[in-house]
């Protein structure tokens, strides 16, 4: 079931990118990263709660399958939503907001070990979901700005109720760990976003295909394979524990962070093969090191190694920043070719390098 709700945030991810992709501009750029932390809010909401209170019980597959059901009914409206159009889109997130408040209140009420906390959040979300009926009746700049407060409301509910978290860990001697079946998950949910940038390339390749065509549309799935290899040999063996809820919670979000540099990744690479403007090339390249970067901060801020969080020093990622830059000013066949050089090495680094001065 957790496998099925993940799978409708892949549509999630193809309208954000495809609503980008059809008509680019930066006002259409910043609806689309507010409504892909919206949506994502409520996959890592839900994907936390199953984690930890998750079992086969009729309300949970009840909760599941509604969710489900929401998300895909407010992806109905992401087109209209980065085109300016939040009227939709506000309606749907109300219910999403909704079913989250009852899950914790029922948290809250059954469990009186996570009680005081689940309450909290619940009592947040309220306060969220006041904001977004209010928004019903605002203009659309209001209804926009409501959006963006109650995405932040619903990132930052943590911050209101670590008091509340704080005592129940210590009451309960509960170590602030992120269990690895939900660092599994954010893996998985990389991968699907790797999968949708594939997909992008199906219509970027062009018709009918030529040669030159087919060879940069090689090369750049080779690039999505070495991203995902680089991530695989970055977290693979990542085991989470922190000092307090907040780390926690900022680790999950740089999870998601990462998921939302590979969608942008995706929708430059796209524009590279289709236009090959040089400003369309040097984000795809910054944001290519973003993901990577991204993805060695979660590394370094998680071990309790102290040799091998100093392994990457800031040169690394000064020559790798400085050549993912350079191979931009290439025509793209040759920079998305030098990319994969450069990802090899990278990969190399990971899997040969730090190890052995990790040892060391």
């Amino acid at each position: 079931m957790e496998l099925f709700y993940d799978l409708i945030f892949s549509v999630v991810l193809e309208r954000l990118t495809s609503g980008l992709v059809a008509d680019f501009s930066w006002p259409r750029f910043f609806n689309a990263s507010v409504l892909f932390f919206w949506f994502f809010w409520s996959w890592h909401e839900t994907s936390g709660y199953f984690d930890n209170h998750g079992n086969d019980s009729i309300l949970n597959v009840l909760i599941i399958n509604v969710q489900l059901i929401l998300a895909g009914m407010a992806a109905l409206f992401i087109p209209d939503a980065i085109a300016g159009n939040y009227t939709n889109i506000l309606i749907a997130f109300v219910p999403m907001e909704l079913l989250l408040i009852a899950v914790w209140y029922i948290i809250g009420h059954f469990d009186p070990t996570h009680g005081p906390a689940s309450r909290a959040w619940a009592t947040v979300y309220s306060f969220a979901l006041l904001l977004l009926l209010i928004g019903l009746f605002a203009p659309t700049a209001g209804k926009f700005v409501i959006i963006l407060a109650t995405l932040l409301i619903n990132y930052l509910v943590v911050f209101f109720a670590n008091p509340r978290l704080r005592r129940e860990y210590e009451n309960t001697h509960m170590p602030f760990v992120l269990k690895d079946s939900l660092i599994e998950r954010y893996g998985l949910m990389t991968m699907i976003a790797l999968g949708e940038v594939i997909v992008g390339l199906y219509e970027a390749i062009g018709h009918p295909v030529t040669m030159l065509g087919l060879t940069e549309f090689i090369m750049s799935i080779v690039l999505v394979a070495l991203v995902t290899a680089v991530y695989y040999q970055v977290i693979g063996e990542l085991h989470v524990q922190m000092a307090s809820s907040i780390q926690v919670m900022a680790v999950r979000w740089l999870f998601l962070l990462d998921i939302y540099a590979v969608m942008l990744f995706g929708v430059f690479l796209i524009f590279v093969l289709e236009k090959d403007q040089l400003t369309q090339r040097l984000w795809l390249s910054f944001l290519l090191f973003a993901s990577l970067f991204v993805m060695w901060l979660i590394q370094r801020i998680t071990s309790h190694d102290k040799q091998a969080r100093g392994t990457n020093k800031p040169l690394f990622f000064m020559f790798e920043f400085a050549a993912m830059l350079a191979v931009a000013f290439l025509h793209k066949s040759w920079m998305i070719l030098c990319l994969d050089l450069i990802m090899l090495l990278v990969i190399l680094h990971y899997r040969y390098i730090q190890p052995v001065k990790a040892e060391n």
